[in-house]
């Protein structure tokens, strides 16, 4: 896809707070939200991936209760809680739904028939979403995982990296990949869920400044995740 493409993303993600949102809000902790109602949600966002069994015919050793140190300093990740409030965000028009958590900000702006959604969920997770949605009956997974890719980059304004690791908790119409950021001596962590349904093509860009954050918050950036849906009109 050309970098143009790209560029009008970026203008639409740092232009944002301009009129023409398309967006409505619901509370609750259910993923879709009343004002669809008049839809079918005809698919749901891939389960969590299990952890898969080893291969190996070798046989297992039952393990053992040993005993952890008693003296020294040990750097335990502290994980943000799950938050129990949640709301609904519901795009009539591009026909997708997520949850995040209350105290949510952001919006949304359109530029090149592309619709961005941009937010930030509250302290103390602080993670970013980006939302890419448009059409292109073209596209695979593959390729939506590579315009991720390559949105990242420009988000930085082309001087940094974005590595994506392999795609896992596939479904037919949904993958996971995580990726590493790095710019300018910076490394971020993300996690991305690309969905396609025929023409419809949908990104979620989930971020945090660096490992550790994601690691504290990856509970939190699961549900979000997780709560991904793709409506179609009745």
């Amino acid at each position: 896809m050309k970098k143009t493409f790209f560029t009008a993303i970026a203008i639409s993600v740092f232009g944002l707070g301009m009129t023409g949102c398309s967006f409505s809000v619901g509370t609750g902790n259910n993923t879709s939200n009343t004002a669809a109602t008049t839809n079918t949600a005809t698919n749901t966002a891939v389960n969590k991936p299990a952890i898969s069994n080893s291969s190996s015919n070798a046989p297992k050793a039952v393990l053992k209760d040993e005993k952890k140190p008693t003296d020294g300093n040990s750097k335990k990740v502290k994980n943000n809680p799950v938050p129990e409030s949640w709301i609904d965000i519901y795009d009539e028009q591009k026909g997708y739904s997520f949850s995040v958590p209350d105290g949510t900000t952001g919006g949304s702006d359109s530029s090149g028939g592309v619709d961005v959604y941009v937010a930030e969920t509250p302290a103390p997770s602080q993670i970013g979403i980006y939302v890419l949605a448009f059409k292109d009956k073209s596209l695979t997974k593959d390729d939506l995982i590579e315009t991720a890719r390559k949105f990242m980059v420009e988000m930085s304004e082309g001087t940094g990296t974005a590595t994506m690791g392999s795609p896992r908790a596939e479904s037919e119409l949904y993958s996971i990949v995580d990726a590493a950021i790095k710019n300018q001596g910076k490394s971020n962590k993300a996690r991305v869920l690309v969905g396609t349904d025929i023409s419809d093509n949908y990104i979620m860009i989930l971020v945090c400044e660096n490992e550790e954050k994601f690691a504290a918050n990856e509970k939190v950036i699961d549900e979000i995740w997780g709560s991904f849906e793709i409506w179609s009109q009745r």
